[in-house]
């Protein structure tokens, strides 16, 4: 059997691309009468049980362009305007949201605690700080002021 139509049918058998498979010289050397004649798949799988062919390893992506540009990132670099995509605020590492709420609620409680507040307009002014009302803390206070009035 022509090499080409061996590596043919061993790629099928081994689920790989003939361009995948190397035939090893000197073993196929040693078998080539064998390996000549060989006409039906079980004369191909006893061929490569033998070593006569085999499967070349995969290649993984490099990460070697990858590494560099990771260093050249910790150093600051590659920052400039034409790799932004986002608003400054969308970009902020923090999430301003989160940290309003949480300076929001903690100012709520020590409200509670001073009894500027009852259970029902707590509840009601929590949520409002939920809902993303309240500008800040001073916004807040007065928004409490006014409404004990």
């Amino acid at each position: 059997m022509k090499l080409d139509k061996l590596k043919d049918i061993s790629g099928k058998l081994l689920k790989k691309s003939k361009h995948k498979l190397v035939i090893d010289e000197k073993k196929y050397q040693d078998n080539k009468e064998f390996v000549d004649k060989a006409i039906t798949k079980q004369d191909i799988r006893d061929a490569i049980s033998k070593g006569v062919i085999k499967k070349k390893n995969n290649t993984g992506h490099s990460r070697g362009r990858a590494r560099v540009l990771l260093a050249k990132k910790k150093l600051k670099r590659k920052r400039g305007q034409g790799r932004r995509k986002g608003t400054p605020k969308a970009r902020q590492k923090t999430n301003r949201y989160n940290k309003n709420v949480r300076g929001l609620r903690k100012k709520l409680a020590e409200l509670r605690k001073e009894d500027k507040l009852n259970g029902k307009s707590y509840s009601k002014i929590y949520l409002m700080i939920k809902g993303n009302y309240f500008r800040g803390k001073k916004h807040l206070e007065e928004y409490i002021s006014g409404e004990n009035k």
